[in-house]
């Protein structure tokens, strides 16, 4: 028994380290952002959810650019909502940072992030810890420390093993991709499926909306915003979050 506490109790301190390391250099990249001199662009569109998620239906985010362009996606899984599909394409093969910014850790941790190769399916990266080779590339991933290849891939939110159990309980998240610093910042605000939607989402979202062409014109960094450490989320976060499930 005491063997077992102990080893809990040190993979906490580990995640907790991990969680720390991962704050200062946010703090870090945030400071290089702001002292960069660079005029950042916001842009923002909406999707909606779809019913039945697969390759196909995976909403588009855009484009990630080594030191050009960042991807931010505000969703929910709600209730009796399993899973969420997006699609981005990558230009470099640069290092690449994959955040979370959740209300909060509990949250997080209902959570499961995938990441696959789009063209063959193959699973790139996983936050489930059992995922071996897939986990240490999350885990890279989340240290900004892993290059991904050029081309298209599909991002998969679900719920953790065990989390869905609770599928009525609905689970707030955001999520950034970026590689370095950025001069437009792009915002995908996912509102909940309608019944009355098409549940492929064929109807709802046609090719032109699925580019990130709107543009709130504003030189304020949406990573100038972000929380100290300490602190859960930012204004804008919450308001994003909670206007996604409106």
């Amino acid at each position: 028994m005491a063997t077992t506490s102990s080893t809990s109790t040190a993979t906490n301190a580990s995640a907790e380290l991990a969680r720390i390391e991962r704050e200062v250099k946010r703090i870090q990249q945030q400071l290089a952002q702001k002292n960069s001199g660079k005029s950042v662009q916001e842009f923002q569109k909406d999707t909606r959810d779809v019913k039945f998620e697969n390759n196909g239906t995976a909403r588009n985010i855009g484009v990630l650019k080594k030191d050009q362009t960042r991807l931010n996606v505000f969703s929910a899984l709600s209730s009796g909502d399993a899973v969420d599909g997006f699609q981005f394409r990558v230009t470099s093969k640069t290092a690449t940072t994959f955040s979370v910014l959740n209300a909060t850790k509990e949250d997080e941790d209902q959570l499961r992030f995938q990441v696959y190769y789009k063209s063959s399916g193959r699973l790139l990266a996983d936050s489930d810890a059992k995922a071996g080779v897939a986990n240490s590339v999350y885990q890279a991933m989340r240290d900004g420390n892993f290059e991904m290849e050029t081309g298209d891939y599909v991002l998969r939110v679900s719920r953790t093993h065990g989390a869905g159990n609770d599928g009525k309980k609905e689970y707030s998240y955001a999520i950034q991709l970026s590689q370095g610093l950025y001069s437009q910042d792009y915002d995908t605000i996912e509102r909940a499926a309608r019944s009355t939607d098409d549940p492929y989402g064929v109807a709802n979202v046609s090719e032109s909306t699925t580019n990130l062409t709107t543009s709130i014109a504003s030189s304020v960094s949406f990573i100038q915003n972000l929380p100290k450490i300490g602190t859960s989320a930012t204004d804008k976060l919450m308001g994003l979050i909670i206007n996604s499930i409106s």
